[in-house]
C-alpha cells in the first residue's frame, strides 16, 4: 500500500488517481489536512504537525505501507513568507512526523517533494543540475532544504530509502487559479489580460509528467535528489501572448518590479539516467489542455 500525504492537493489528486488505476499500487492510503471526499482511496484527515494524531495512525498502518509520497506542505513562497510559523511547522516538523511514522510502521521508501527554488532566485548556471549549490534564500526554500536533510538523516540512521523530487514549475488541470497560468486563464475568461515581468522565464512541466516521475521514483532504489523539469524555458510573455491570440484579448502591461526568479531551466539528465524518465507533454499541448478545460468550465 502507498501512503500519500497531501492527497487532496493539485498533484496529490492526479497521483492518487494514477496509483489507483495500477494493480501494482492498489490500494492507496491518504493523509491530508483537507477533506478527502474527492480522493478515491481510504484516508484520514490528519494534521501532520500533530504528534499525537500521527502516532495514532501507527496501529492501522503498521506493516501495511510499502512506500510513501510526501506532498503535504506549505508549497508557495509568498504564503510561507506571510505565515512563516505555519511553514516551519508544516514543512519541517510535519516532514519529521511523516518520516517518523514511516519508520515506525516499517515503510521502506519515501518520495519527498522539494522545489527548484532551493537553487535560488537566479541559479548560477543553466541548465541547472542537482549539484548546484543550495540557497537558504527565504522561509520556503529553507524549510524545503531542511526537509531534504531530514530525509537523508532518516536514511543514514534508520535505513529509510528516499528520493527527493526537486520540482520545477508544475502546471495542469485542477491547479489553483492563483498560480500564473490559471490566473491568466481566469483573466482571459473575464475578458482582460495583464502582464508584468514578461521576460521572466520558467521551466513548465506538466502534472502528468510529474506523476510519471513520482511513480518511477517509487519503484526505484535511487537515493538522493532528482530534478523534474523539461529543460525548456518559456517566458511569461510567450504564455500571455498565446492566450491573447487564442481568446482575442489585448494585453495590458504592468510596470511592477520583479521579486522572483528571473530565469529557470532544468537539467533533467540525472533522472533520465537513473529512472529512465523524460518529459513527454509539450508545453503547447499542456496549455491547449488547460484552455480546453477553461472553455469547458465556462460553457
Amino acid at each position: 500500500m502507498i501512503l500519500v500525504t497531501g492527497a487532496a492537493g493539485f498533484i496529490g489528486r492526479h497521483l492518487v488517481a494514477a496509483l489507483n488505476s495500477s494493480p501494482l499500487y492498489v490500494p492507496s492510503y491518504a493523509i491530508d489536512i483537507a477533506p478527502l471526499a474527492s480522493v478515491p482511496c481510504k484516508g484520514s484527515v490528519t494534521d501532520i504537525t500533530d504528534d499525537a494524531a500521527m502516532a495514532a495512525l501507527v496501529p492501522e498502518l503498521q506493516g501495511r505501507v510499502t512506500a510513501c509520497v510526501h506532498l503535504a506542505a506549505v508549497a508557495s513562497p509568498p504564503i510561507a513568507a506571510k505565515d512563516p510559523a505555519t511553514a516551519w511547522a508544516t514543512n519541517v516538523h510535519g516532514t519529521h512526523n511523516v518520516l517518523q511514522l514511516c519508520h515506525r510502521i516499517g515503510c521502506k521508501r519515501v518520495v519527498f517533494f522539494s522545489s527548484a527554488h532551493v537553487y535560488g532566485i537566479s541559479p548560477r548556471y543553466f541548465p541547472t543540475d542537482e549539484n548546484h549549490p543550495l540557497a537558504l534564500l527565504d522561509t520556503y526554500t529553507t524549510t524545503k532544504i531542511m526537509g531534504e536533510q531530514l530525509c537523508d538523516q532518516f536514511y543514514r540512521y534508520h535505513g529509510l530509502s528516499y528520493a527527493v523530487l526537486r520540482l520545477w514549475n508544475a502546471y495542469g488541470p485542477g491547479q489553483n487559479k492563483d498560480y500564473f497560468i490559471g490566473a491568466k486563464l481566469r483573466q482571459a475568461g473575464e475578458g482582460k489580460l495583464t502582464l508584468r515581468n514578461g521576460s521572466v522565464t520558467k521551466d513548465w512541466v506538466s502534472v502528468h509528467d510529474v506523476v510519471r516521475a513520482t511513480i518511477a521514483a517509487l519503484s526505484s532504489g535511487y537515493v538522493g535528489p532528482l530534478n523534474v523539469g523539461t529543460g525548456i524555458e518559456t517566458s511569461l510573455e510567450t504564455i500571455v501572448t498565446r492566450l491573447s491570440e487564442h481568446f482575442g484579448i489585448p494585453v495590458e502591461l504592468e510596470n511592477v518590479a520583479n521579486d522572483g526568479p528571473t530565469r529557470m531551466r532544468c537539467d533533467w539528465s540525472r533522472i533520465q539516467r537513473t529512472l529512465g524518465w523524460e518529459p513527454t507533454v509539450s508545453f503547447a499541448d499542456g496549455l491547449a489542455e488547460l484552455i480546453g478545460e477553461e472553455r469547458k468550465g465556462a460553457a
